[in-house]
């Protein structure tokens, strides 16, 4: 089964249609299910992993991670595409039960829907002790407590996947670090500053220290300089935290909202 999710406008028109009728959207017994979307996540390796990578991150087939047209379905809407493939393209149609189905679109819509709204595994309050504990809280700010070289970490689980939240602990240079690349100047005055590079051009840089404090850099005034391509994060993580403390981290990252996480699905 090759999943390839690039399909008209019109295409996608006729499927946001489909449910019962009523109109109503087909419900998915398997969305924010665990078990569901780690056995969805299996069945899309084995298929559709070919052509949009095991991950969904992509490869042949578009990135299933980001945020295309292809987010305005439905779960129902998803389940026809996944089931009869799309007419004219190299989306196949599928040969897998009902029950199957419905675990591969809760897999693909894990990989994009806010952690706030899965039931995440793991205990969201032993993951707060290993938040502090793994010195995140030194870079990492949350309703205005902590540090604030790094992201702040408030809305996280509202505004972030959970393979993108585990993915930004366990492979913090996977998307490149962008506006939190590591660097470090030392100017013709003899000061020196470190910290994140948030803005750069030819002829000005702000940087920002551990602090949090933004200083306007005119690269004019710069001697050296020494900047990174990757995160200041550390990159051990994976291996540092056992499965149970990153599991708890990533309950408690999921659970940070500005707005009331969702009740937990049963």
């Amino acid at each position: 089964m090759r999943l390839l999710l690039v399909f008209p406008l019109a295409a996608m028109s006729m499927y946001a249609q489909h449910g019962d009728a009523a109109g109503k959207p087909a419900q998915n017994p398997a969305i924010g299910d665990p078990a569901a979307i780690d056995a969805g996540k299996k069945l899309f390796a084995g298929g559709c992993g070919g052509c949009h990578g095991p991950d969904g991150a992509g490869g042949r087939g578009p990135s299933l991670r980001d945020k295309v047209m292809w987010h305005s379905l439905d779960d129902s809407a998803l389940y026809t595409t996944i089931e009869k493939g799309i007419a004219g393209t190299e989306m196949p149609a599928s040969r897998l039960p009902a029950a199957q189905l419905w675990q591969v679109v809760a897999f693909v819509r894990s990989l994009s829907s806010p952690a706030a709204e899965m039931n995440v595994p793991g205990d969201a309050r032993a993951g707060e002790t290993v938040f502090s504990q793994a010195g995140c809280v030194n870079c990492h700010a949350r309703q205005g407590r902590g540090g604030k070289l790094g992201p702040d970490l408030s809305n996280a689980g509202a505004t972030r996947s959970y393979p993108t939240l585990r993915e930004s602990i366990v492979d913090p240079d996977a998307n490149g670090a962008v506006g939190y690349r590591a660097i470090s100047v030392k100017l013709r005055n003899g000061q020196e500053l470190s910290g994140v590079e948030r803005n750069r051009s030819n002829y000005s840089l702000q940087l920002q220290d551990r602090a949090g404090a933004v200083h306007l850099i005119d690269m004019a005034d710069v001697a050296e300089m020494k900047d990174s391509r990757t995160s200041p994060m550390p990159k051990d993580y994976g291996r540092r935290l056992s499965k149970p403390d990153l599991e708890n981290l990533l309950a408690y990252l999921s659970k940070q909202s500005l707005r009331p996480v969702m009740a937990e699905k049963r």
